[in-house]
């Protein structure tokens, strides 16, 4: 897929923003979307009780595994068209990838909120889904360790979100000029460069599976990605 020339951008994104509801509300969408990971939070803190050692574990543990499911999913379900998901392909590899480019990733305004956040009820599906092994768990382990694992994989969703919306932000916002987020908008706008996002720079949060994994891409210079990754 190549670069849509910026006037062809500029138009997908008029469009776009034309199909938002007029009662849309950016802050709204956030609050939604990390409210959700916010309360899990604090029903899981308010059921943990005298955490042994051992069951601490399960944080990197979880965060591991969320890590590569990110990978995975980003990989194989947002950049490949299939039954039945076709519409998350849509709404990310032509409508997202579309608009924001390496060098053009910035939200234009508040509204494009719409254009890079997870709708909330999406992030609520993946809050429920997690609940399942984290009963089962709690069954075969201890209760903490299934609270510890629900709070751990919300709290990722919410860093998902967080640190991708951070990403089209203005370079020189607040937020845009940390140190980390530089280096991490520079990792995901490198996968925004339709030469490399079928195949590096698939991890948002924390590039670690990208480099785990081998689609670890470093330099602004494009190289053939391989099918093998």
């Amino acid at each position: 897929m190549s670069t849509l020339p910026q006037a062809a951008r500029e138009r997908k994104r008029a469009e776009e923003l034309e199909r938002i509801p007029s009662w849309y509300n950016p802050w709204l969408h956030l609050a939604g979307t990390t409210g959700v990971g916010i309360v899990t939070l604090v029903i899981a803190v308010l059921n943990i009780q005298a955490v042994r050692p051992v069951e601490w574990l399960t944080i990197p543990a979880v965060f591991l595994f969320a890590n590569f499911f990110e990978w995975r999913v980003h990989k194989y379900v947002l950049h490949r068209r299939f039954w039945p998901l076709e519409y998350i392909y849509q709404q990310h590899t032509p409508m997202h990838h579309g608009i924001y480019v390496t060098e053009d990733m910035t939200m234009r305004s508040r509204r494009e909120f719409r254009l890079v956040l997870i709708p909330a009820l999406g992030v609520l599906s993946i809050v429920v889904a997690a609940a399942p092994p984290a009963v089962v768990l709690g069954m075969l382990l201890t209760p903490n360790t299934g609270w510890l694992y629900l709070v751990t994989a919300s709290t990722y969703m919410v860093l998902y979100e967080l640190t991708h919306l951070s990403y089209h932000l203005a370079e020189d916002s607040f937020i845009g000029r940390m140190r980390i987020i530089r280096f991490l908008r520079h990792h995901h706008a490198l996968h925004h460069d339709p030469r490399l996002m079928q195949g590096w720079n698939f991890n948002v949060t924390v590039p670690l599976f990208d480099w785990i994994l081998g689609t670890y891409y470093r330099s602004d210079e494009c190289r053939a990605t391989s099918d093998e990754n």
